[in-house]
Protein backbone atom coordinates (compact mmCIF):
# COMPACT_ATOMS: atom_id res chain seq x y z
CA UNK A 1 0.00 0.00 0.00
CA UNK A 2 1.37 3.47 -0.84
CA UNK A 3 0.97 6.11 1.76
CA UNK A 4 3.13 8.64 0.77
CA UNK A 5 2.23 11.03 -2.28
CA UNK A 6 5.71 11.12 -3.47
CA UNK A 7 5.87 7.62 -4.37
CA UNK A 8 3.64 8.48 -7.08
CA UNK A 9 5.27 8.82 -10.19
CA UNK A 10 4.02 11.69 -11.61
CA UNK A 11 4.86 13.70 -8.48
CA UNK A 12 7.95 12.11 -8.18
CA UNK A 13 10.45 15.19 -6.84
CA UNK A 14 7.84 17.79 -6.01
CA UNK A 15 9.28 19.15 -1.67
CA UNK A 16 7.08 18.41 1.00
CA UNK A 17 5.14 21.34 1.26
CA UNK A 18 3.82 21.15 -2.65
CA UNK A 19 2.79 17.81 -1.72
CA UNK A 20 1.28 18.57 1.42
CA UNK A 21 -1.03 21.17 -1.01
CA UNK A 22 -2.02 18.24 -3.28
CA UNK A 23 -2.90 15.77 -0.60
CA UNK A 24 -5.80 18.28 0.34
CA UNK A 25 -7.43 17.83 -2.94
CA UNK A 26 -7.41 14.40 -2.87
CA UNK A 27 -10.27 11.89 -2.18
CA UNK A 28 -9.64 8.12 -1.06
CA UNK A 29 -11.33 5.88 -3.23
CA UNK A 30 -11.72 2.05 -3.00
CA UNK A 31 -12.89 -0.37 -5.47
CA UNK A 32 -13.92 -4.17 -5.45
CA UNK A 33 -12.63 -6.51 -8.08
CA UNK A 34 -14.10 -6.39 -11.33
CA UNK A 35 -15.45 -2.56 -11.10
CA UNK A 36 -14.85 -0.25 -14.21
CA UNK A 37 -13.47 2.89 -13.18
CA UNK A 38 -13.24 4.01 -16.36
CA UNK A 39 -15.26 3.21 -19.83
CA UNK A 40 -13.60 3.57 -23.72
CA UNK A 41 -15.34 6.78 -24.99
CA UNK A 42 -16.66 7.82 -21.86
CA UNK A 43 -16.92 11.69 -20.68
CA UNK A 44 -15.97 11.32 -17.20
CA UNK A 45 -12.96 12.88 -16.04
CA UNK A 46 -11.54 11.72 -12.37
CA UNK A 47 -7.56 11.09 -12.60
CA UNK A 48 -6.49 7.91 -10.40
CA UNK A 49 -3.61 7.49 -8.17
CA UNK A 50 -3.27 4.09 -7.83
CA UNK A 51 -2.19 2.89 -3.98
CA UNK A 52 -2.91 -0.37 -3.93
CA UNK A 53 -4.00 -3.40 -6.11
CA UNK A 54 -3.55 -4.26 -9.99
CA UNK A 55 -5.87 -2.74 -12.80
CA UNK A 56 -5.69 -3.92 -16.73
CA UNK A 57 -6.46 -1.18 -19.25
CA UNK A 58 -8.40 -2.33 -22.38
CA UNK A 59 -10.21 -1.78 -25.47
CA UNK A 60 -12.83 -3.50 -27.00
CA UNK A 61 -14.11 -4.02 -30.73
CA UNK A 62 -16.47 -6.28 -32.24
CA UNK A 63 -16.96 -7.66 -28.39
CA UNK A 64 -12.90 -8.81 -28.56
CA UNK A 65 -11.03 -7.41 -25.83
CA UNK A 66 -7.26 -6.37 -26.16
CA UNK A 67 -5.82 -5.50 -23.17
CA UNK A 68 -2.93 -2.88 -23.32
CA UNK A 69 -1.31 -2.65 -19.82
CA UNK A 70 -1.39 -3.59 -16.30
CA UNK A 71 -1.71 -1.01 -14.22
CA UNK A 72 0.01 -1.23 -10.79
CA UNK A 73 0.47 1.35 -7.26
CA UNK A 74 2.48 4.52 -7.94
CA UNK A 75 0.79 4.65 -11.06
CA UNK A 76 -1.80 7.53 -12.60
CA UNK A 77 -4.61 7.11 -14.86
CA UNK A 78 -6.74 9.34 -16.61
CA UNK A 79 -4.15 11.98 -16.86
CA UNK A 80 -3.77 12.06 -20.66
CA UNK A 81 -7.49 13.09 -21.05
CA UNK A 82 -7.60 15.32 -18.64
CA UNK A 83 -4.17 17.36 -20.61
CA UNK A 84 -5.94 16.63 -24.05
CA UNK A 85 -8.48 18.68 -25.57
CA UNK A 86 -11.10 15.81 -26.28
CA UNK A 87 -12.73 14.38 -22.98
CA UNK A 88 -13.19 10.89 -23.70
CA UNK A 89 -11.73 8.10 -22.24
CA UNK A 90 -9.01 6.22 -24.59
CA UNK A 91 -9.60 2.98 -22.69
CA UNK A 92 -11.39 1.56 -20.01
CA UNK A 93 -10.00 0.25 -16.85
CA UNK A 94 -10.88 -2.55 -14.72
CA UNK A 95 -10.15 -4.29 -11.58
CA UNK A 96 -8.15 -7.38 -11.34
CA UNK A 97 -8.01 -7.22 -7.48
CA UNK A 98 -9.65 -4.75 -4.80
CA UNK A 99 -8.18 -1.32 -5.47
CA UNK A 100 -7.08 1.58 -3.55
CA UNK A 101 -6.41 4.97 -5.26
CA UNK A 102 -7.01 8.57 -4.43
CA UNK A 103 -8.70 10.59 -6.67
CA UNK A 104 -8.37 14.16 -8.27
CA UNK A 105 -10.96 16.29 -10.33
CA UNK A 106 -9.72 17.37 -13.88
CA UNK A 107 -9.80 20.86 -12.73
CA UNK A 108 -7.89 20.43 -9.42
CA UNK A 109 -5.22 18.56 -11.75
CA UNK A 110 -4.97 20.90 -14.64
CA UNK A 111 -3.97 23.40 -12.03
CA UNK A 112 -1.05 21.33 -10.10
CA UNK A 113 0.34 21.03 -13.47
CA UNK A 114 0.38 24.37 -13.87
CA UNK A 115 1.66 25.70 -10.10
CA UNK A 116 4.43 22.46 -10.97
CA UNK A 117 6.40 22.22 -14.14
CA UNK A 118 7.81 18.88 -12.74
CA UNK A 119 4.46 17.29 -12.94
CA UNK A 120 3.63 17.96 -16.97
CA UNK A 121 7.28 16.81 -17.43
CA UNK A 122 6.71 14.11 -15.62
CA UNK A 123 3.27 13.13 -17.72
CA UNK A 124 4.99 12.96 -20.59
CA UNK A 125 7.81 10.95 -19.82
CA UNK A 126 5.01 8.77 -18.34
CA UNK A 127 3.49 9.07 -21.89
CA UNK A 128 6.50 7.85 -23.76
CA UNK A 129 6.65 5.19 -21.48
CA UNK A 130 3.03 3.92 -22.49
CA UNK A 131 3.93 4.83 -26.47
CA UNK A 132 6.90 2.37 -25.86
CA UNK A 133 5.12 -0.67 -24.39
CA UNK A 134 2.62 0.04 -27.43
CA UNK A 135 5.15 -0.34 -30.40
CA UNK A 136 6.17 -3.24 -28.56
CA UNK A 137 2.68 -4.74 -28.40
CA UNK A 138 2.10 -3.69 -31.65
CA UNK A 139 5.03 -5.91 -32.91
CA UNK A 140 4.00 -8.99 -31.05
CA UNK A 141 0.15 -8.77 -32.77
CA UNK A 142 2.35 -7.80 -36.14
CA UNK A 143 5.29 -9.83 -36.60
CA UNK A 144 5.09 -13.44 -34.54
CA UNK A 145 3.34 -16.54 -34.59
CA UNK A 146 1.31 -17.36 -31.61
CA UNK A 147 4.12 -19.32 -29.56
CA UNK A 148 6.60 -16.61 -30.15
CA UNK A 149 4.11 -14.25 -28.53
CA UNK A 150 3.22 -16.28 -25.95
CA UNK A 151 6.69 -16.80 -24.76
CA UNK A 152 7.37 -12.79 -24.84
CA UNK A 153 4.54 -12.12 -23.29
CA UNK A 154 5.12 -14.69 -20.15
CA UNK A 155 8.78 -13.37 -19.95
CA UNK A 156 7.12 -9.80 -20.00
CA UNK A 157 5.16 -10.75 -17.49
CA UNK A 158 8.36 -12.43 -15.23
CA UNK A 159 10.07 -9.08 -15.97
CA UNK A 160 7.11 -7.54 -14.06
CA UNK A 161 5.80 -9.56 -11.98
CA UNK A 162 7.86 -12.22 -11.21
CA UNK A 163 10.66 -13.93 -7.95
CA UNK A 164 12.74 -16.27 -8.21
CA UNK A 165 12.05 -19.20 -6.13
CA UNK A 166 15.69 -21.32 -5.65
CA UNK A 167 15.89 -22.67 -9.59
CA UNK A 168 11.80 -22.06 -10.14
CA UNK A 169 10.66 -18.32 -11.35
CA UNK A 170 7.31 -17.44 -9.94
CA UNK A 171 5.15 -14.98 -11.56
CA UNK A 172 2.99 -13.59 -9.09
CA UNK A 173 0.04 -12.40 -10.62
CA UNK A 174 -3.28 -14.99 -11.23
CA UNK A 175 -3.50 -15.18 -14.82
CA UNK A 176 -6.20 -17.23 -16.89
CA UNK A 177 -5.82 -18.34 -20.61
CA UNK A 178 -8.32 -15.44 -21.51
CA UNK A 179 -6.35 -13.08 -20.06
CA UNK A 180 -3.13 -14.30 -22.09
CA UNK A 181 -4.89 -14.45 -25.38
CA UNK A 182 -6.33 -10.97 -24.79
CA UNK A 183 -3.03 -9.63 -23.92
CA UNK A 184 -1.92 -11.08 -27.37
CA UNK A 185 -4.77 -10.90 -29.74
CA UNK A 186 -5.52 -14.89 -30.31
CA UNK A 187 -8.30 -17.07 -29.40
CA UNK A 188 -8.60 -18.95 -26.27
CA UNK A 189 -8.00 -22.01 -27.87
CA UNK A 190 -4.63 -21.39 -29.54
CA UNK A 191 -3.33 -19.84 -26.30
CA UNK A 192 -4.26 -23.30 -23.91
CA UNK A 193 -2.29 -25.42 -27.37
CA UNK A 194 0.83 -23.36 -26.76
CA UNK A 195 0.15 -23.34 -22.94
CA UNK A 196 -0.05 -27.32 -23.17
CA UNK A 197 3.20 -26.92 -25.60
CA UNK A 198 5.35 -25.73 -22.86
CA UNK A 199 3.69 -27.73 -20.42
CA UNK A 200 4.73 -30.96 -22.36
CA UNK A 201 8.34 -29.41 -22.83
CA UNK A 202 8.86 -28.76 -19.25
CA UNK A 203 9.39 -25.05 -20.17
CA UNK A 204 6.48 -23.85 -17.71
CA UNK A 205 4.39 -25.22 -14.78
CA UNK A 206 0.60 -23.32 -13.86
CA UNK A 207 -0.72 -23.96 -10.45
CA UNK A 208 -3.59 -22.02 -8.97
CA UNK A 209 -3.37 -19.69 -11.78
CA UNK A 210 0.31 -19.03 -11.16
CA UNK A 211 2.88 -19.10 -13.86
CA UNK A 212 6.08 -21.12 -12.63
CA UNK A 213 9.08 -20.89 -15.34
CA UNK A 214 11.04 -24.31 -14.75
CA UNK A 215 13.31 -23.70 -17.80
CA UNK A 216 13.94 -19.67 -18.33
CA UNK A 217 16.74 -20.05 -21.12
CA UNK A 218 14.70 -22.33 -23.35
CA UNK A 219 11.11 -19.90 -22.93
CA UNK A 220 13.56 -17.04 -24.05
CA UNK A 221 15.02 -19.13 -26.74
CA UNK A 222 11.62 -19.18 -28.04
CA UNK A 223 11.55 -15.30 -28.08
CA UNK A 224 13.99 -14.91 -30.77
CA UNK A 225 16.33 -12.18 -29.25
CA UNK A 226 13.18 -10.17 -30.03
CA UNK A 227 14.17 -8.04 -26.34
CA UNK A 228 18.33 -8.07 -25.99
CA UNK A 229 18.01 -5.79 -23.38
CA UNK A 230 15.91 -7.25 -20.59
CA UNK A 231 15.52 -3.90 -18.86
CA UNK A 232 12.89 -2.88 -22.11
CA UNK A 233 10.85 -5.79 -20.53
CA UNK A 234 10.04 -3.78 -17.88
CA UNK A 235 6.54 -1.82 -18.18
CA UNK A 236 6.93 0.94 -15.32
CA UNK A 237 10.07 2.30 -16.39
CA UNK A 238 9.97 5.97 -14.82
Amino acid sequence: MITNLSDITIFSGLPKDSLSHIESLLKERQFKKNHVLMFENDLSQEVYLIRSGKLKVYRISEDREIILKVATPGEILGESEALSNHNYRLSTVEALENVSAWQIEKQDFLRIVEQYPSVLKNAYTILIERIRILNRLIRYLSFYDVRTRTANLITDLYYNFGKQEDSIFKIDLKINQSFLANMIGVTRESISKTLSDFQDEEILDIRNKYFYILNKSKLESICKNTEEIPELRIWDNQ
